[in-house]
C-alpha cells in the first residue's frame, strides 16, 4: 500500500522552484472556492473548483519497464465506491450482498461503473494496463471505450477538468496508450473506468523519470445514484460521458453509481444497503427497470426505507424517460404515461404523510427522441441532457448541504 499522505507544500517541491512551475501551469492559481455561475447558464458547464486537490499520497512503481514506470491505483485508492469490503477491489456492492440482492443485480455490480481515480504528475505520455472481468468488451449500441475503456481526464489551467485519451480495448487484456506528447507540467489527472465491464487490476503507466502522486479518494458525503442501465452509462460512448461523471465533474462532489442495467426495480434490500451510505443525496431513477404496479407497489416502502434510516438526506425521485417511438407506438406511450402516474402518487402520498426532503423530476426535463440510440438509451447527447436536467433539481439541495 502506498506510504502516508504526504504534506502538498512538499509534493515536488513545491515550497521552491515547483511552486512556481505549478503556479505557471494554473495548478495553484485557481481560487479555493467557486463564484456562482449564472442561473441562466447554470448547467452549460462545469463549475470552478479547486484546481489543487486535497490527500496526496506518495506512492513508488511496482515496477519500472523500459522508460515506462507502472503504478498501481489500489495504492492509493479509487472514488465511487459505496464499501471498502467489497469482494473484488473494483466490485460496486459490498460482499455480504451476495446472496441478498438478485443474482442479476449481484453480477452487474462487479462492473466499474461511476469508479474513478485521481494522480498528478508532470509526465508526458499515459498508458493504462489492465485485464478485464470480462471477454465481451462492446455491444452492438455501445462501443468499446465505453463499455470496457478507461477515459483520461486532465485539469486545464482554467481549473476544469477536460478529455485527454482513453484505451480503445480489443480484448480482455489491455495495455495502451492513453496519451502521448502532452504539453510539460504537473497536473491533476482522473482516470474513469469501465461502465459496462472491470479490472480485475488496474496500473497507470508514466514516464520513468517523472513525478507521480497518489490523490486519495475524497471523504465528501457522495451523491449517490440509483438506477438503470442509463444510471449504470448505457451507452455513453466513453466512461467520463455517463451521468455520474458529469455531474461529479460539475458539482466537483464524489459520485457513487448504482446503475443496474435492466435491474433496478426498488427491491427493500438495496433501499436497506443505500442506507448504510452517508450520502448528500439519495436520486432513485429506477422506473425504466419497472412497470406501473411494481412502482405502486414499491416507491413508498423505498423511500421510507431511506427516510427512516437518513432522516435528513434528501431524495430525488425520477420520471421514466420517454421511449424514442412513443410517438407512434401506443404501447410505448402507455406504458410511459402508467410509470409515471404511479410515481407521481407514491410521490403525492408521501408528501401528505409528512414525509419532507423529496424533490421530483419530470420525463419533460429528460431525453426526447433524437438523443437515443435506441429508442430507449442515451447518446452522448442525451447524457449531457440528463445532467442538465439533474443539475437543476441538484443545485439547490447540494448548496444547502455545503453550507
Amino acid at each position: 500500500m502506498g506510504n502516508p499522505m504526504v504534506n502538498r507544500r512538499h509534493l515536488f517541491g513545491l515550497a521552491g522552484a515547483g511552486g512556481a512551475a505549478l503556479a505557471t501551469s494554473g495548478l495553484l492559481s485557481a481560487p479555493a472556492h467557486a463564484e456562482a455561475a449564472p442561473a441562466e447558464a447554470a448547467h452549460n458547464r462545469p463549475r470552478r473548483r479547486p484546481a489543487w486537490p486535497e490527500g496526496f499520497v506518495e506512492v513508488q512503481p511496482v515496477s519500472v519497464e523500459g522508460d515506462i514506470a507502472w503504478y498501481d491505483v489500489s495504492h492509493w485508492g479509487v472514488e465511487g465506491k459505496g464499501w471498502s469490503d467489497t469482494k473484488a477491489y473494483f466490485d460496486r456492492l459490498p460482499a455480504k450482498a451476495e446472496g441478498v440482492v438478485t443474482p442479476e443485480v449481484w453480477a452487474r455490480s462487479r462492473t466499474s461503473a461511476g469508479i474513478l481515480t485521481r494522480f498528478v504528475s508532470d509526465s508526458t505520455t499515459f498508458r493504462a494496463r489492465y485485464r478485464l472481468i470480462s471477454a465481451t468488451t462492446a455491444m452492438y449500441h455501445m462501443p468499446a471505450i465505453g463499455h470496457s475503456g478507461v477515459d483520461l481526464y486532465a485539469r486545464a489551467e482554467d481549473g476544469y477538468d477536460a478529455w485527454l485519451a482513453n484505451t480503445h480495448p480489443a480484448g480482455q487484456d489491455v495495455d495502451e496508450q492513453m496519451g502521448l506528447a502532452v504539453d510539460p507540467g504537473e497536473r491533476l489527472y482522473t482516470a474513469y473506468l469501465p461502465l459496462y465491464n472491470a479490472p480485475q487490476t488496474l496500473q497507470i503507466g508514466v514516464e520513468a523519470d517523472s513525478k507521480f502522486v497518489g490523490v486519495a479518494p475524497r471523504t465528501d458525503p457522495p451523491a449517490v445514484f440509483y438506477g438503470s442501465s442509463i444510471m449504470q452509462g448505457g451507452v455513453a460512448s466513453r466512461p467520463g460521458m455517463s451521468i455520474t461523471a458529469l455531474l461529479g465533474r460539475r458539482f466537483d462532489i464524489p459520485a457513487i453509481n448504482l446503475g443496474f442495467s435492466g435491474n433496478a426495480r426498488m427491491e427493500p434490500e438495496i433501499a436497506e444497503l443505500l442506507t448504510e451510505i452517508e450520502a448528500s443525496v439519495y436520486v432513485v431513477d429506477s422506473s425504466p427497470n419497472m412497470n406501473p404496479q411494481q412502482i405502486s407497489e414499491r416507491a413508498e416502502p423505498f423511500v421510507r426505507i431511506l427516510r427512516e434510516a437518513r432522516p435528513d438526506t434528501p431524495i430525488v425521485l425520477v420520471e421514466d424517460r420517454r421511449y424514442g417511438d412513443g410517438r407512434f407506438v401506443k404501447f410505448r406511450r402507455d406504458r410511459n404515461a402508467q410509470n409515471a402516474a404511479a410515481l407521481q402518487a407514491a410521490y403525492r402520498n408521501l408528501r401528505d404523510a409528512g414525509v419532507t426532503g423529496l424533490s421530483y423530476l419530470s420525463a419533460d426535463e429528460l431525453p426526447e427522441a433524437e438523443e437515443l440510440v435506441d429508442g430507449s438509451h442515451p447518446s452522448d447527447l442525451g447524457m449531457m441532457t440528463y445532467a442538465n436536467a439533474y443539475e437543476r433539481v441538484l443545485h439547490p439541495i447540494l448548496a444547502r448541504r455545503h453550507h
